[in-house]
């Protein structure tokens, strides 16, 4: 079976370095881990405890951030390495201060004891899927325990990672698995797993945060604009392709922040736009009031969320929709396409009236104008965040694991 991972992983790497030539994410993968044994011997020389985090991309960090900053607050001499397999996420994250960053090397025959040998961690948390046989049988191995947390089971799909053979019965090895979901359980246990428990997303306790953060991080030529109808985050063409014929329908006033906000598709979704429409960088308090406000940055949204009524969550035409636990956290309802099924929090809130699901501009011109009328949208957005304040705690469950787990950190 190794063998046969193995080839699959060279095979993998060899795709991406294929596509590298045109696909710019492809190259910054690629540039990122050129010379990471050099990079990694880099790292200051242990001398306290040492936690290895790993996340996929920017959306597992965010659940791993909460967690690292409470370890960090109750022991601050604790050691902490952060990897990334994702280049969108290391990028944006490459400085925090919290950790040590790194690319975390393609799992090739030899790297996970390189790296292992290298970092030196007493203890590796790993966050929701991305898990890499090489290195979980490499921890193993080395007797060094590992949790997972915020894992969240889908039973009518495959795991990401996890349905990997090896994946499987490595994950048995984990000391400790934490749960999303506690309906979940028992399909866990069903399939031989005793190392299991629930804590719900950590993502929650983070979310939570974001209102307090408004007026540090809300850039000041809004205090002047006023509220928006609807705040659209982390759009892609086709959710775009519905919320325009929705605009020219309905006299909205509209931000909408682009998954990508490279300047071609900037330019693109300016063009398609008709009306009086203004990208964020040109903003200033002599604008009046744009009716769309296209925005040409990325680290906002989770704040801009509070100036809308309504939020739309995009990349539901595609793999699935980004994060709405952030306009939940500033009380918003919720709006996004049809592929929301892997996110717990996006299924209970359509069950609860907090959210809702469309599949074309028909649908969405139909809930818009629902929320508009006097007290709907409060009401949604009530109902979303007593669910988020309900089910806050995860980082505290997962914390204390660790922290009882160590035990001269306790």
């Amino acid at each position: 079976m190794w063998p046969l991972y193995y080839s699959i992983m060279y095979l993998f790497v060899l795709g991406i370095r294929i596509s590298s030539i045109w696909n710019q994410k492809s190259k910054q993968w690629i540039e990122g881990r050129k010379n990471w044994l050099s990079k990694i011997n880099q790292l200051p020389q242990k001398s306290e405890y040492r936690i290895w985090f790993h996340v996929a991309s920017l959306g597992e960090f965010e659940q791993a951030r909460p967690v690292i900053e409470k370890i960090k607050d109750v022991r601050p001499g604790t050691e902490i390495i952060l990897s990334f397999f994702s280049p969108s996420g290391y990028e944006l994250k490459k400085d925090y201060s919290f950790a040590s960053v790194l690319y975390l090397p393609a799992d090739l025959p030899g790297n996970a004891k390189k790296w292992l040998n290298i970092v030196q961690p007493d203890f590796a948390v790993f966050v929701k899927y991305d898990l890499w046989p090489g290195y979980l049988r490499a921890l193993s191995t080395s007797g060094i325990p590992a949790i997972l947390f915020s894992a969240n089971w889908i039973p009518s799909k495959r795991f990401d990672s996890w349905s990997n053979p090896l994946t499987k019965n490595l994950l048995k090895k984990f000391k400790f698995i934490f749960l999303q979901r506690s309906t979940h359980l028992n399909l866990f246990r069903s399939m031989g797993f005793n190392n299991i428990g629930v804590a719900g997303d950590t993502r929650i306790d983070r979310s939570l945060k974001l209102p307090l953060e408004i007026a540090q991080r809300m850039p000041a030529v809004f205090t002047s604009l006023g509220k928006f109808d609807l705040v659209a985050g982390s759009t892609w063409p086709e959710d775009e392709d519905i919320l325009i014929e929705v605009i020219k329908t309905l006299d909205l006033k509209v931000m909408i922040a682009p998954h990508d906000v490279s300047e071609s598709n900037i330019n693109r979704l300016l063009k398609k736009v008709e009306g009086s429409s203004i990208r964020l960088s040109e903003l200033s308090a002599n604008h009046h009031d744009p009716k769309i406000v296209i925005i040409d940055s990325i680290g906002l949204l989770s704040v801009l969320y509070s100036l809308g009524q309504i939020a739309y969550i995009g990349g539901g035409f595609g793999k699935g929709i980004h994060n709405t636990l952030e306009p939940m956290a500033h009380a918003k309802p919720v709006i996004f396409g049809p592929h929301y099924h892997k996110f717990p929090e996006a299924v209970d809130m359509l069950l609860l009236k907090g959210a809702w699901s469309v599949r074309s501009a028909h649908d969405l011109l139909i809930v818009v104008n629902e929320l508009r009328k006097p007290g709907v949208s409060e009401l949604a957005g009530s109902v979303c965040s007593h669910y988020m304040e309900e089910n806050a705690g995860a980082t505290s469950i997962v914390t204390d694991y660790i922290l009882k787990s160590i035990p001269y950190i306790t």
